[in-house]
């Protein structure tokens, strides 16, 4: 287990976290509300009652003489509420729970002082010595003095933390179910999770929330995929060129080495050392050929003709390459073409130059004495397409049409594979490496173009390049 697991928390501890705190925030917040709303409740009714004892304390005490008052108060209203008979300038005559001449005057009371104006008072009054509150009823009565009832509660705080202890048990209890809760809600959670197929992600029914985790492991998967299958196709290519390219080596190293082993032992004739050495002298520009061939192919594989593309008149690098190979072309009795206007693409010059020259070269190489090869470039009269789903740009078109022996229509798509060749007996004759289509294809690509063949066996060949316009 790797140390980032070990700061994270279980499925089940997440649930049972959040659960419980969500519980005991639920219970502690509808405890303390319907607890005030009950406390309230019970002291307004409370209040109320205590008001009525006032009324029906007075209407006794108004039915009785004044002088009759304190003796009526003393045998009739005994009892938990405290009776308070106060006279109209707010001393105490009666009080049923203390001595009257310990105490103050009531005058400034509120509850004495509003009874005298209205008639009639109820208040609520906290003692923060005792934490309790005490509920005054006042009446005024016929003859001016006021009679008070007052009982002692407690007060809301001190009522809340009666209800603590319940409070606490009931979250003790929640705590319990919900951990209970929590495993079977993870258990039934987990359950589709861990059945998951991850070798077919998108097959799996799995909750909707985790689709975009599913799509994302699919994608990764076929990206994984396609990945080992180039991977796999690029080392099966590796091999291939390794041993074509030994293979091609061998032939020229074998007829360097045979005749200069003859003419170091001496075994040539005078007469036949000049041909022994035009032999190797040509085996030799061959291999150099191919060397040269394959360090363009590799520096093409490796992208290391630059990042920075430059302004290329492929129309000036197709006369600049013709005149290259105008000796060659003499040779075999060729005739090359250059024809169209000036077209500029943006990339490699040095590889733009070695594609048109792999064309051209391969035009004179494989055609007749007497034939042509002809290089058109230009720009195209219309928007052209050069990848599926992309809008069409201005393009630079180049086509090199030859008079050879064409190309099957079935074998088009092979020519630009490295070492292939349509007539391998014909190939040998004219010494070509079988890696100029390859380079080409490699450098069409490189420069976002496009390239196919046209043209019918035994009509010659059309190379057709796309290129987008500079």
């Amino acid at each position: 287990m790797s140390p980032t697991h070990l700061r994270v928390k279980s499925l089940a501890g997440k649930i049972f976290t959040g659960v419980l705190a969500f519980t005991m925030g639920v219970i502690l917040v509808l405890g303390v509300a319907m607890t005030t709303i009950y406390y309230l409740s019970y002291e307004h009714d409370a209040e109320a009652e205590l008001a009525a004892s006032a009324q029906d304390a007075a209407a006794y005490l108004n039915a009785s003489p004044p002088d009759a008052n304190i003796p009526a108060l003393e045998e009739q209203f005994a009892g938990l509420t405290r009776y308070t008979l106060i006279a109209p300038d707010g001393w105490v005559l009666y009080d049923s729970a203390a001595d009257p001449a310990t105490m103050e005057n009531h005058a400034s009371r509120p509850e004495v002082r509003e009874a005298g104006e209205n008639g009639q008072a109820a208040t609520m009054r906290f003692s923060a010595t005792l934490g309790t509150d005490t509920v005054y009823a006042a009446v005024k009565l016929d003859d001016g003095s006021i009679i008070r009832l007052s009982e002692t509660r407690h007060s809301l705080l001190a009522f809340l933390g009666d209800m603590l202890v319940p409070l606490i048990v009931a979250v003790c209890v929640a705590a319990v179910l919900v951990l209970v809760l929590s495993k079977a809600l993870t258990s039934r959670i987990m359950k589709p999770i861990d059945a998951l197929n991850f070798a077919d992600p998108l097959e799996n029914e799995i909750y909707e929330e985790m689709d975009p985790l599913l799509i994302r492991i699919d994608e990764q998967q076929r990206r994984l995929l396609l990945q080992n299958r180039e991977l796999a196709e690029a080392e099966n290519m590796r091999r291939d060129f390794s041993s074509n390219v030994s293979h091609e080596m061998k032939t020229p190293l074998q007829v360097i080495s045979g005749y200069a082993e003859l003419m170091k032992n001496d075994m040539v004739q005078p007469d036949d050392r000049q041909k022994f050495a035009a032999l190797i002298y040509e085996e030799a520009q061959a291999m150099r050929s191919l060397i040269n061939d394959v360090l363009t192919l590799s520096r093409l594989d490796e992208s290391a003709f630059g990042d920075d593309p430059v302004l290329i008149d492929l129309h000036a690098v197709a006369g600049r390459v013709a005149g290259r190979l105008a000796s060659f072309a003499a040779e075999q009795g060729v005739e090359v073409r250059v024809e169209g206007t000036a077209a500029h693409i943006a990339g490699s010059e040095t590889l733009a130059e070695e594609m048109l020259y792999n064309l051209i070269e391969n035009g004179i190489r494989y055609n007749h004495e007497g034939g042509s090869v002809a290089m058109l470039v230009g720009r195209e009269t219309e928007p052209c397409v050069l990848s599926e789903g992309e809008d069409p740009v201005e393009c630079v078109c180049v086509r090199v049409s030859d008079t050879g022996p064409g190309i099957p229509e079935e074998l088009r798509d092979k020519v630009f594979e490295r070492f292939f060749r349509v007539d391998k007996s014909r190939s040998k004759e004219t010494g070509g490496t079988g890696l100029g289509l390859a380079i080409v294809k490699h450098a069409v690509l490189y420069h976002h173009g496009t390239i196919k063949v046209e043209g019918a066996e035994g009509e010659g060949t059309t190379f057709v390049l796309r290129f987008p316009a500079a």
